[in-house]
């Protein structure tokens, strides 16, 4: 299931890397990934007893939001603009390192909660190589990066997926309670509500 998403996603952020649409694209794996992380950190303090990290919650957000805001940046930026560029790059380094962070903290002792964390961070994983794809080079023309096009990128496959192993029982019943509580939306509450929640 990984590796079908992650060639996807690949396949999709290749097709999609000479569009101005790129930013739209980075922004929706943005908005499934860095709470994706964040449930992710949420399980393994269910799971330990512990309150949530929420310095490194904070952080993933914090990340998130810069490279939402340095993307539209660099796409308007002109081609003589290279410090937007490498900014950008230091910020998606940052949002990998967020990642990794959140591996190394993610660790509990129940192995069906540990293998539900390592199933969800697999898929996770596969959202940094989409951010890193979709962003043109830094020496492409602003004229290239400007470029119309419609990205294939679906964020309901990723939240599905996501959702799916989310919610798969462990047998742990904090665990199995909480996950159930924070399942991936593609739309805000308020959209959901007025819906009566046939939009999720």
């Amino acid at each position: 299931m990984r590796k079908t998403l992650v060639a996807s996603l690949s396949l999709a952020m290749f097709c999609a890397a000479c569009s101005a649409t790129w930013v739209s694209t980075l922004d929706s794996i943005l908005v499934a990934a860095a709470p994706a992380l964040i449930d992710i950190l949420q399980i393994a303090a269910v799971a330990n007893g512990q309150p949530m990290n929420t310095n490194l919650e904070a952080k993933i957000n914090a990340d998130a939001t810069v490279i939402k805001t340095l993307a539209a940046d660099f796409a308007k930026a002109s081609s003589l603009a290279p410090g937007v560029c490498s900014q950008l790059q230091a910020a998606v380094s940052a949002y990998q390192s967020d990642q990794q962070a959140v591996l190394q903290a993610a660790q509990v002792s129940d192995p069906n909660t540990q293998t539900k964390i390592t199933l969800l961070a697999n898929l996770v994983a596969g959202t940094v190589n989409a951010i890193t794809a979709v962003i043109p080079s830094c020496n492409d023309a602003a004229s290239t990066r400007n470029l119309r096009a419609q990205p294939p990128y679906s964020i309901s496959t990723f939240a599905a997926q996501f959702n799916s192993i989310l919610v798969a029982p462990t047998g742990n019943p904090a665990v199995d309670a909480a996950t159930q509580k924070l399942k991936l939306h593609q739309h805000s509450k308020l959209v959901r509500s007025v819906t009566f929640g046939r939009l999720q």
